[in-house]
């Protein structure tokens, strides 16, 4: 009888954490930035930008939800896909990758997204008798009411800010009351774009699974800041057959496990 207590035997989810790099660019050029990473130890969500700059996190309130155009996440995004069943993701992004043990990733905040199926049909409920449901285009969608209640969020928002900021405090208690009500927005507000929607991908689930926009094949992890590690920490590193003897002599004090993407 098998101890159902024991290490689960599947393969749909993996201990690792892998991050690849380069995407788009020429195969030395990868190697390069691959190199870059392991030496330094830092992996920035923007290899541009100087260590010692600010994140910057925005919404933009006009653009899209559910093309993924309102919402910007500064950090770094890793996919948890067993290294057996890498070579479809491999195709959409670059050959060459590392990989971190889940637990190490989860100590510097990393945590799954959270899946939307933009052509989800949905009953609106009390939605529409908000008023949100702008439309009657049937069927209603989960692109549609996220679409409709984020710009609606970031719109009432907005105006609740702007007139609390014009409030003086010696206009009396209900002037303050107004003051404060629009700080605790500000501060739940930019909590929620962090935390809540920065998060969320939404994606069409009619794509095929190897289309670079079917996002849910990805399972991916974010962690919001950029992530600090030593070579020790580094469980796998991704990369063609050809470029293995060459990480070996420019990387000699690496002892981790190495994978080959072709």
């Amino acid at each position: 009888m098998r101890n159902w207590h024991a290490a689960p035997d599947q393969r749909y989810v993996s201990k690792e954490l892998t991050h690849f790099v380069g995407r788009g660019k020429l195969s030395e050029e990868q190697y390069g930035l691959l190199l870059t990473i392991l030496r330094t130890g830092e992996l920035r969500s923007d290899p541009s930008r100087r260590p010692d700059s600010p994140q910057v996190r925005w919404a933009t309130v006009n653009a899209s939800f559910s093309e993924r155009e309102m919402y910007h996440f500064p950090g770094v995004c890793f996919c948890d896909i067993p290294v057996a069943d890498l070579p479809l993701h491999i195709g959409k992004y670059s050959p060459f990758g590392m990989g971190f043990l889940k637990a190490f990733l989860v100590k510097r905040g990393a945590s799954p997204v959270f899946y939307i199926a933009n052509d989800s049909e949905i009953d609106p409920g009390g939605n529409a008798d908000a008023g949100i449901r702008q439309s009657s285009v049937t069927p209603y969608t989960r692109a549609m009411l996220f679409n409709e209640m984020l710009e609606s969020f970031h719109r009432s928002s907005s105006a609740l800010l702007r007139a609390a900021s014009t409030v003086n405090a010696e206009d009396g208690p209900k002037a303050r009351e107004l003051a404060e009500t629009g700080n605790r927005l500000a501060q739940l507000g930019a909590y929620i774009v962090e935390y809540v929607f920065s998060y969320c991908v939404p994606f069409n689930s009619l794509l095929d699974e190897s289309d670079e926009r079917h996002y849910y094949m990805e399972r991916e992890w974010r962690v919001l800041e950029d992530v600090r590690f030593s070579l020790a920490d580094v469980e796998r590193v991704i990369l063609p057959r050809e470029y293995s003897g060459r990480l070996r002599a420019d990387l000699p004090g690496y002892s981790g496990q190495l994978s080959f993407s072709d």
